[in-house]
């Protein structure tokens, strides 16, 4: 008679615990949906980090210490718009390295993540 009340609670106990399970199970899987779709993002948020990723690389190529004009004159394989935005935006100075020039841009010295990078 004992063992059969004992099996009586852990199959109630069970019972009441299996829709728990079920429903962070689920919530789980919607949580990992939902970063994966913020982490790829538009097609239009990836073209615009690949090109500023594109951007800095042409940064760091540059010998320092080197002037606005010369940093300019070498950044190439960029949109002619953002051409034009980094010669308006960047200060007319001497720099002295490539974190200087990202500094003066308002940009972190560390790179942003690329789509593949946030993907994973």
């Amino acid at each position: 008679m004992r063992k059969l009340q004992q099996g009586g609670m852990f199959v109630l106990a069970l019972a009441l615990a299996v829709p728990s399970f079920v429903a962070v199970r689920s919530a789980a899987a919607k949580t990992a949906a939902s970063s994966d779709d913020s982490a790829s993002g538009s097609k239009e948020d990836q073209e615009k980090l690949k090109e500023h990723n594109k951007l800095r690389a042409e940064i760091k190529k540059v010998k320092y210490p080197a002037a606005k004009a010369t940093i300019v004159s070498h950044v190439k394989g960029i949109k002619a718009d953002d051409k034009k935005w980094f010669d308006q935006t960047l200060p007319d100075k001497t720099y002295t390295s490539a974190d200087e020039v990202y500094s003066a841009l308002g940009w972190p010295e560390t790179p942003a993540p690329t789509a593949e990078k946030t993907a994973k």
